[in-house]
């Protein structure tokens, strides 16, 4: 489900283009490069393929964009043979994330949204299979910069931090993240640990978060990591900017041994 900026649904391939990229462009930094939006081939409102470049984009907003939902009555949009979506990456603040969505025989109907706004929403696709990835190595640099924000303010200094990620489940990882600090010549440890749940909708929702010290340091910095974990426990952050409309995801697969990488397909065959 896309955006459509405008007030009226388009009449054209171009129109189309033009109203998808008018609505990226109102939450997205979109990479200067030529159209983030490209609708090809076909008489509309046949098209033969439809390409959305989200490539070193960046999320302009404060918080990550909620994702439009229609109400109401729908009406027939456009079918596109093709459909490719890929951001490689996708900037939100310190965070990269690579997308990718590939789809064939998909449909797609006009609505709006509950102040009127028009939408293009996914009503359905033959094959589709779409994939998120985020490397170990930007994560465990949020992970330290977070870390040494909150020792910052006691006068604690980050010497090290190893992050360790497991698969639970083909929906879920844990995280365990050691940091080793210090204040003056005394040296401790602080253990964070945490738990991501994805649901059908590419939204990972961060639970079970806590912070423990080993050593006098270690217990000094933990109380204080676990202040700045609260307002994080149970916050969910969407690995995309769209909603995949009335399509449901399956074979939704974590895969952590290089990076993070969720995978899963769609449609009808």
């Amino acid at each position: 489900m896309f955006p459509l900026a405008g007030k009226s649904f388009p009449t054209s391939s171009d129109e189309l283009a033009e109203a998808i990229n008018g609505a990226l462009a109102e939450v997205l930094t979109l990479d200067k490069k030529g159209d983030a939006v490209s609708a090809e081939g076909g008489k509309f409102p046949s098209i033969k393929k439809l390409k959305i470049n989200l490539n070193n984009a960046a999320v302009s907003a404060t918080e990550p964009p909620p994702k439009p939902k229609a109400t109401g009555k729908r009406e027939p949009g456009i079918v596109v043979d093709q459909l490719e979506v890929v951001g490689k990456p996708i900037k939100y603040e310190q965070n990269k994330l690579e997308l990718e969505l590939k789809a064939s025989g998909v449909k797609f109907d006009f609505g709006r949204d509950k102040k009127g706004n028009p939408l293009l929403v996914l009503a359905d696709a033959k094959t589709g299979h779409v994939q998120a990835k985020m490397s170990k190595a930007d994560i465990e640099s949020l992970a330290r910069t977070a870390a040494e924000m909150a020792a910052k303010q006691q006068g604690i200094k980050i010497e090290g931090l190893d992050l360790t990620l497991t698969s639970e489940g083909q929906r879920s990882l844990a995280a365990d993240v050691r940091v080793k600090a210090k204040k003056l010549m005394v040296s401790g440890v602080v253990r964070i640990t945490g738990r991501v749940d994805i649901d059908d909708e590419l939204n990972a929702t961060v639970t079970k978060l806590d912070a423990e010290g080993e050593g006098m340091i270690g217990a000094m910095a933990s109380g204080l990591v676990k202040s700045k974990l609260k307002p994080f426990e149970g916050k969910t952050f969407p690995l995309m900017t769209f909603s995949l409309g009335d399509v449901t995801l399956r074979d939704l697969k974590i895969d952590v041994k290089t990076n993070v990488q969720v995978t899963a397909e769609f449609g009808s065959t």
